[in-house]
């Protein structure tokens, strides 16, 4: 935001990492509005699928929070978001115990602030409860929907999950090792050592009004603890978005907060805003988190290979990655760190982008948050591009799944310095957000799967037993097959004038151009309906350009979160970057039927994914 803080409005957030568990943790301090209160508080996100759908609503909280004179710090533990390590790491659990701790002491640290409080969602909860009991002192503990232990949540992994022969579970696309299993079963927020903290709010579910059992173990150690039923949980870790917290919800969390005598007022200076500090590194990459565009708007994680092992032509070559619906620069079950930690021990720069409005990027002026399959996005990744190039980058693939992939395509018509696309599961290159009559596009906004899938489930005994229950959505299937007949008719009675005839001419002077092209399809999605009714099966119908390919992802789903799925995806990308022809310079930008006129001002209103 970027705010006046004599005006009583925080100054932006300040990105920073600090050493924990053996790796580094990635944080964000949200300096308080002035007068600030005495008690810094310390954000503990949930665990997996839904600390990347919680996201959104941790920064609306932070931001929040930081308004009413509180300052706040957001982390995330090793092996989960930006920080450093992976899901198969030994020693998961007790790295995020001990990061909770670190991140308290930098919350001191970055404060000055003499009291501290700890808020939790979920396992973050759980995890938040124990830690406050081991460090001490903790004034207050603002707990959402918390898990009273790690077995009953370990429990609903394996019920979504898939485990294979080594214990290793595979759930919603991240991975639980046997041994983080069996230390997650050992965490139990109903017994700790020790009263954790002052005051305690409990915040139940939507679905799930009761208290539980935790309320009453933390009033039997002494704590004074309310428990409260309040909207949100269920939009909380359902498909990030922003927004989700309701005005009055917020005010209620901070009025809680304020009302402990710990959060009194202060008019004295706070300590310097911690730096971003050098580049991180992980195995043979360095990371660092930039701040981009001239207010420093937007936000990225740039990793790059270590010194003197990429050849010079490969650090030539930068990447972006574009964010996939509403999910921050993380990408779904942390797709986009992993990619982007392999293709830049591989020589490239990569840099993961949050556009305006999603992850910690500001969104447009004037509106609430992010518009997805906006054309006007390709000015946030024309900033990446002038970030990349100023570390000496002269080529630049755009890569993205789903809108991520609209974003590339729209930001490659207007900018001619984009030599490549790998486009993941489109569903839309193009869209006109309102066009009476066009029922294909918005059957596209109906999430199916292919009609290949349904082609080849028609054979299976269990899918009739299935419709003969009632658990297929008829309608929805009926109306994928009438949309994509009807739009072939159109285009069989109008050869050559169809207005999707247009998106396959803009691709094919895409290539014509250079620019080369990686579409990859998961075999049951939606999305290749789509794809393939523009470019043909396998994208024969553009075998005349030897720069686009069409290639499947075999047993995946939308955001390759099945097992295999990464690893073949990550082939596919290191293989597609490897074989690139080198680039001659970039031409002029093209003329207006190649999309020139894509940079236009940001209108709309919010889309979903």
């Amino acid at each position: 935001m970027n705010l006046d803080p004599a005006r009583g409005a925080p100054p932006a957030a300040a990105p920073f990492t600090f050493d924990s568990g053996g790796g580094w943790c990635t944080a964000w301090f949200h300096p308080p509005a002035r007068p600030w209160r005495d008690l810094a508080l310390v954000m503990c996100p949930p665990i997996g699928y839904e600390a990347i759908s919680s996201y959104p609503t941790y920064v609306q909280m932070a931001r929040a929070f930081a308004r009413a004179g509180f300052p706040v710090l957001r982390f995330d533990y090793p092996g989960t978001g930006d920080a450093s390590g992976d899901d198969l790491q030994p020693g998961r659990v007790a790295a995020w115990r001990a990061s909770i701790e670190a991140a308290v002491a930098q919350a001191r640290r970055c404060s000055g602030a003499r009291h501290v409080a700890l808020l939790g969602l979920r396992l973050g909860g759980t995890l938040a409860v124990e830690a406050a009991a081991r460090i001490g002192g903790v004034d207050s503990l603002l707990l959402w929907a918390p898990c009273p232990g790690g077995k009953a949540f370990a429990r609903e992994l394996r019920a979504t999950g898939v485990e294979d022969q080594d214990g290793t579970l595979l759930a919603f696309g991240h991975a639980y090792t046997a041994e983080t299993l069996r230390d997650l079963a050992g965490l139990d927020a109903t017994q700790p050592a020790q009263r954790p903290a002052a005051r305690v709010l409990v915040i139940g579910r939507d679905d799930l009004p009761a208290e539980g059992p935790l309320p009453k173990a933390l009033r039997a150690l002494g704590a004074d603890t309310r428990f409260e039923g309040w909207p949100g949980y269920a939009a909380m870790v359902g498909e990030p978005r922003q927004g989700v917290l309701a005005p009055r919800t917020l005010d209620a969390l901070t009025a809680w907060l304020a009302a402990s005598p710990a959060a009194r007022r202060r008019t004295d200076p706070l300590p310097a805003a911690p730096r971003p500090g050098p580049e991180r590194p992980t195995g043979e990459v360095l990371e660092s988190t930039l701040r981009l565009g001239p207010r420093g708007s937007l936000c990225a994680v740039l990793s790059e290979p270590v010194p003197g092992i990429a050849l010079p032509s490969r650090r030539q070559v930068g990447v972006v990655l574009l964010n996939v619906g509403g999910n921050h620069r993380v990408g779904p079950h942390r797709f986009y760190v992993h990619a982007a930690r392999a293709m830049a021990a591989a020589g490239h720069p990569v840099l993961r982008l949050d556009l305006a409005g999603i992850g910690d990027s500001e969104p447009p002026p004037g509106q609430p948050g992010a518009t997805l399959y906006e054309k006007a996005s390709a000015q946030d990744v024309r900033v990446a591009l002038d970030a990349l190039a100023a570390r000496g980058c002269r080529d630049f693939v755009l890569m993205g799944i789903c809108s991520g992939s609209y974003v590339a395509f729209q930001t490659a018509l207007a900018e001619p310095r984009v030599g490549g696309l790998v486009l993941m599961n489109s569903r839309l290159l193009d869209w006109t957000p309102g066009k009476a009559g066009d029922t294909w596009q918005d059957s596209m906004q109906q999430y199916a799967k292919s009609t290949d899938f349904y082609r080849r489930a028609a054979f299976r005994p269990e899918v009739w037993r299935r419709l003969l229950r009632g658990q297929v959505d008829l309608r929805l299937i009926a109306g994928r097959f009438l949309a994509l007949a009807g739009a072939r008719l159109r285009r069989a009675l109008r050869p050559g004038g169809d207005v999707h005839e247009s998106l396959r001419a803009r691709m094919q002077r895409l290539c014509r151009r250079g620019t080369d092209v990686l579409m990859l399809v998961s075999d049951s999605d939606d999305g290749r309906d789509y794809v393939e009714f523009h470019f043909g099966r396998h994208g024969r119908r553009l075998r005349d350009q030897p720069g686009f390919r069409m290639a499947y992802v075999p047993e995946a789903d939308h955001t390759f979160s099945r097992p295999g799925n990464q690893r073949f995806v990550l082939d596919e990308l290191l293989r597609h970057l490897a074989q690139r022809p080198q680039r001659k310079p970039a031409p002029e930008p093209c003329a207006d039927s190649c999309g020139a006129g894509a940079l236009t001002p940001r209108v709309g209103a919010t889309s979903t994914l």
